[in-house]
């Protein structure tokens, strides 16, 4: 026979895995990275199972947070799914200033048709965004910076229990703030590049002007994605520390906003 004790001891520990992993899995499959479309969907819920696996024995959850009744459950998936991507959406702002400031460099440079897919978002980008993409991923994992998530998503057991999200004025506020300061940062990273383009199009009119025998629409476009690609590669240098201390940032946002979505 089987040992009644045993079988609730079974079921409890495998409720409190479904109750991990139903916050586990929407901030694997959204999170920067990871959560890419060109990652199977298979690794994503490999690393969901396992993941819930390792913080189940680890976090305060009990199957006392698990609804009694189907509305109620349906509620609670609805609960942590947005907690995820509210973590989600505000620590891909990164990643969106990076694709932000490499399309307005490209289309300055005149590549704005030249569009290719981007592996992270699945949409187009320019060639600039691709490769500023890449680069900020490779930092992003070279600091440890995935890390970042689990760690915040270990320590959200004991901010927020599950089920009890609260959306208050602050976190809009906080959304809100990581958007606006987005855009300030793709002007920062496309500055340089973006400058040296501008004054090449202003010598190219004075020359169109001054001597108008030059064919200035052929040369103009192969110099100004000459001009921007060479300032592109120099902006490396100011790109690296740039990111390092976003993700940084990130690193201190992200908890307090977990934080504050516990009420």
């Amino acid at each position: 026979m089987v040992n009644e004790t045993l079988l609730n001891w079974t079921l409890n520990h495998l409720l409190i895995v479904v109750i991990v992993m139903i916050r586990v899995g929407p901030l694997i499959f959204l999170m920067p990275v990871i959560g890419s479309r060109t990652v199977p969907s298979q690794v994503k819920i490999l690393v969901t199972v396992s993941t819930a696996l390792i913080l189940a024995p680890t976090v305060p959850v009990t199957v006392d947070h698990l609804p009694q009744t189907v509305a109620g459950f349906l509620i609670f998936i609805l609960s942590e799914t947005v907690f995820a991507g509210i973590l989600a959406v505000f620590s891909r702002f990164v990643f969106d200033t990076v694709q932000l400031a490499g399309q307005m460099v490209g289309i300055q440079m005149g590549m704005g048709m030249s569009g290719v897919m981007d592996p992270q978002f699945g949409t187009q980008v320019s060639l600039v965004g691709q490769f500023w993409n890449l680069i900020a991923i490779l930092i992003f994992l070279s600091i440890s910076g995935h890390h970042l998530f689990f760690t915040t998503l270990a320590e959200s057991f004991t901010w927020v229990k599950p089920g009890t999200l609260h959306v208050t004025q602050a976190t809009y506020e906080g959304l809100m703030q990581g958007a606006a300061r987005m855009f300030v940062m793709a002007v920062k990273i496309m500055a340089p590049a973006s400058a040296a383009v501008f004054f090449s199009h202003v010598a190219m009119g004075i020359i169109a002007k001054t001597v108008p025998q030059i064919p200035i629409l052929i040369v103009g476009m192969p110099l100004n994605i000459a001009v921007g690609f060479i300032f592109v590669g120099l902006s490396l240098a100011y790109f690296m520390p740039l990111m390092i201390g976003q993700f940084e940032m990130l690193g201190r946002l992200l908890p307090k906003l977990a934080q504050g979505l516990g009420g």
